[in-house]
C-alpha cells in the first residue's frame, strides 16, 4: 500500500510540473506589446479595443485574445460580441444610435448610413437585440476588407436568438403584447413567442384563446378597443371605420367577438399580413350557438331587447337560440307569450310604439301604412294587443321572414275530428251576445256572428269582445235588406257599408257575408265580393223562440263540418247555447269560425260562391 501511494504522489507531482512547466512556456510564447508591433493579429486587437471600448487592452486579456484568434477559437466577430456584451461596454451606456456607429466604423471603417442606422434602431425598438447588427454586419464586404488587412478569420454568428432571426416576427410579438396585453414583453416573451410562432403555430386560434384569457378580460376593454387589437394583430393595419361600425354592429346585434375575429380572417389582407411576417395564419373556429345563425341571433336580440328592455346574456342569447332550431314550431307562442306579459307591454306608452316594434322585431322593417293605419283602428277601440300581434303573426310573411333566420314557424294544425261552426246573425245585442261569448270563452271555442251594420256601433263592446276572443265577424248588409230585391249597386252599398262599419271599430274588414234570409240571385253572387255563408241547420230559434228546441235541433243533428244557424238576439237563445257549447265539447266537437272551418278542410272558398257547409 505505501509502495502504492509513493507511486501516485510521484504522478501527481509530475503531472503538475507538466502542467506549470507549459502554462510557463504558453505565457512566454505570447509576444509582448512591443515585440509584436509587426504582428496583423496584434493590430487588430488594438484596433478592436480602441474603436469599441475607447482603451489599450492590457497584458492579459491581449494574451486571451492573441492565442484565441490565432489558434481560431474565435474569429473576429466574436470578439466583437463578447467585448460588446461586457461590462466595460455596458459601462459606456451608449445609446442604440451610439452603439450601431461605433460598430459600424470599427467594422466597416465609416459611419452608418442613415438608412441603415434607421433601420436597426426600428429594430431595437422592436425588441430586437444588437447581436442581429453586429450579425448582419458581419456579413458586409467592408468588414471582411478589414478582416482581410489584419489576416483575421472574419466569422459569423450563428447562436442568434430567436427574437433576432425574424424581425417581422418578433416586432408582430411586440404589437401583439401591446393591443393584447398592454405592455411592451421582455426578452424571455420575445423568444419565447417568436419560437412559439416560428414552430408552426397559427395565430388565428391564439388570439381567440387570448380572448378568453383571465388576462385580457382584466383589461376591461371595449369592445370599439378591442376590434382595433384585432384588427393590428391580423391584419396588420387600423380597421377601416366603415369596417368597425359593422362589427360594432354584429355586437349588438348578439353576436360574440369571436364572430367578428371570424369576419376579419376573412380580409384577404390577413392572409397576406401573416405571410409577411412568416406565421401560420389559421381559422377562427365559431362553437357558440348564437355564431352559427346571425339572422336567427339578430332577430331574437331584437325581440327580447324590444320587448322586455333586457339585452339577452350570451348564454341566454345561446340557449335561446338552440331552444329555436330545436323546436322552431313554439316560436310563435314564445313571441305571443312574450309580447302579451303585462310588464313587456307596459314598454310601450302608445300604440305606435307597440306596432313599430313588433314589425321591427317579426319582419326586420316598418310595416305598411295600410296595415299599421287598421291595427290602430283596432287598438283605439278596444281590439287588444295580443289578438293583433296574432293576426300579424298569421301572416305569410311573417312565416317567409322567419324561413331567412332559418326557422320553420309555418306549422300543419292538427285537424280536430269533429269540427263545427256555431252562426250567429242579426246582432249584435249586449244581452244576448255577451252570454252567448260568456258561454264560449271558458272553452277557448270561437264562433262566427254576422252582423247587421248599423247596430254595430250601438253595441261596439260586444264585437270588440268576440274580436279578442278569436271570434269572426261576418257581413249581415247594413240595414237587414233582402238583397235578391236590389240593384247590384244596392248590393255593394248594403255589403260595403256594413264591412266598412265593422272596420271602422276593428281595424278587420269582414272576410264572409251571409245573404238575409239566405237569399241569393246571381247578382247578389256577383257583387257580394266574399263567400256567401248560409247554413246546414237551421234552429229556428227566431220562429220558436224555445231554448229545449234550439238545443235539440243541434245536439240531434249535428255533424262534422256542419253550420248551424241561430240569432244572437233572442234571450232563448242565449239560453240554448249555455247548454249546447259544453254539450258540444263534451260529445268531441271543436267549435270554429268559418275561416277556420275551411282552414282545417283545406278548402279555399270563392267569392259569391255560396257555402252550406264545409265538408273537405
Amino acid at each position: 500500500m505505501k509502495a502504492l501511494a509513493k507511486t501516485a504522489g510521484f504522478v501527481f507531482r509530475s503531472i503538475g510540473m507538466i502542467l506549470t512547466i507549459a502554462v510557463f512556456a504558453g505565457t512566454c510564447l505570447v509576444p509582448s506589446k512591443s515585440r509584436a508591433k509587426e504582428d496583423l493579429t496584434a493590430d487588430f486587437i488594438d484596433y478592436t479595443y480602441k474603436s469599441i471600448l475607447n482603451k489599450e487592452v492590457d497584458g492579459e486579456r491581449f494574451g486571451f485574445w492573441y492565442w484565441n484568434l490565432k489558434d481560431g477559437n474565435t474569429t473576429a466577430v466574436g470578439m466583437i460580441d463578447m467585448l460588446t456584451q461586457s461590462y466595460e461596454f455596458y459601462q459606456k451606456e451608449y445609446t442604440h444610435e451610439q452603439t450601431i456607429d461605433v460598430l459600424s466604423q470599427m467594422m466597416t471603417g465609416k459611419p452608418a448610413d442613415e438608412s441603415v442606422r434607421q433601420k436597426y434602431l426600428y429594430y431595437l425598438d422592436s425588441g430586437i437585440s444588437m447581436r442581429r447588427y453586429l450579425a448582419d454586419t458581419a456579413e458586409t464586404p467592408e468588414f471582411k476588407e478589414i478582416c482581410a488587412k489584419y489576416q483575421i478569420t472574419p466569422g459569423t454568428i450563428t447562436d442568434l436568438e430567436s427574437r433576432d432571426k425574424n424581425p417581422e416576427m418578433t416586432n408582430f410579438v411586440k404589437v401583439l403584447f401591446e393591443e393584447m396585453y398592454g405592455r411592451t414583453p421582455v426578452k424571455e416573451e420575445y423568444n419565447l413567442w417568436c419560437s412559439y410562432f416560428a414552430a408552426g403555430k397559427a395565430l388565428a386560434p391564439t388570439l381567440m384563446d387570448i380572448l378568453k384569457s383571465s388576462d385580457f378580460a382584466e383589461r376591461g376593454l371595449s369592445d370599439e378597443a378591442t376590434i382595433d387589437a384585432l384588427s393590428s394583430c391580423m391584419l396588420g393595419r387600423s380597421c377601416d371605420p366603415s369596417e368597425k361600425e359593422n362589427y360594432l354592429g354584429l355586437l349588438d346585434s348578439g353576436m360574440s367577438m369571436t364572430y367578428v375575429a371570424f369576419g376579419i380572417a376573412s380580409d384577404p389582407d390577413f392572409i397576406s399580413n401573416c405571410s409577411g411576417i412568416g406565421i401560420v395564419p389559421g381559422t377562427v373556429t365559431l362553437t357558440e350557438a348564437r355564431d352559427m345563425n346571425p339572422e336567427l341571433t339578430f332577430f331574437l336580440t331584437r325581440l327580447y331587447t324590444r320587448f322586455t328592455g333586457i339585452r339577452p346574456s350570451a348564454d341566454d342569447l345561446n340557449s335561446y337560440v338552440s331552444s329555436t332550431l330545436e323546436d322552431s314550431g313554439k316560436t310563435k307562442d314564445a313571441i305571443v307569450e312574450m309580447l302579451s306579459d303585462p310588464e313587456n307591454m307596459a314598454l310601450f306608452a302608445t300604440d305606435d310604439e307597440y306596432l313599430s316594434a313588433v314589425f321591427e322585431v317579426c319582419y326586420g322593417q316598418s310595416p305598411a301604412q295600410e296595415k299599421i293605419e287598421a291595427y290602430k283602428i283596432g287598438l283605439k277601440n278596444g281590439v287588444s294587443r295580443q289578438r293583433v300581434l296574432e293576426s300579424i303573426l298569421k301572416d305569410p310573411a311573417f312565416d317567409a321572414k322567419m324561413s331567412e333566420y332559418g326557422i320553420d314557424t309555418h306549422v300543419e294544425k292538427t285537424v280536430p275530428e269533429k269540427i263545427v261552426a256555431l252562426t250567429f246573425d242579426d246582432g249584435p245585442y249586449t244581452d244576448v251576445t255577451m252570454r252567448i261569448l260568456d258561454a264560449l270563452e271558458p272553452y277557448g271555442a270561437h264562433a262566427t256572428f254576422f252582423v247587421v251594420g248599423n247596430r254595430v256601433n250601438n253595441y261596439k263592446d260586444c264585437v270588440v269582445r268576440a274580436v279578442n276572443m278569436g271570434c269572426q265577424i261576418g257581413d249581415h248588409t247594413w240595414n237587414h235588406t233582402t238583397l235578391t230585391r236590389l240593384s247590384a249597386d244596392g248590393v255593394s252599398t248594403q255589403i260595403n257599408d256594413c264591412a266598412d262599419t265593422v272596420y271602422n271599430l276593428t281595424g278587420i274588414r269582414p272576410a264572409v257575408m251571409r245573404p238575409v234570409g239566405g237569399s241569393y240571385n246571381s247578382t247578389v253572387s256577383a257583387n257580394a265580393g266574399m263567400p256567401m255563408i248560409i247554413w246546414s241547420i237551421d234552429t229556428n230559434d227566431w220562429k220558436y223562440r224555445d231554448s229545449n228546441h234550439v238545443i235539440n235541433e243541434v245536439l240531434n243533428n249535428v255533424r262534422d263540418g256542419d253550420i248551424v244557424l241561430m240569432h244572437d238576439i233572442y234571450e232563448t237563445t242565449a239560453t240554448a247555447v249555455e247548454t249546447i257549447v259544453p254539450a258540444l265539447i263534451d260529445a268531441g266537437f271543436t267549435l270554429v269560425t268559418i275561416d277556420e272551418l275551411a282552414e282545417y278542410k283545406n278548402v279555399q272558398m270563392e267569392n259569391g260562391k255560396a257555402y252550406f257547409s264545409i265538408r273537405g
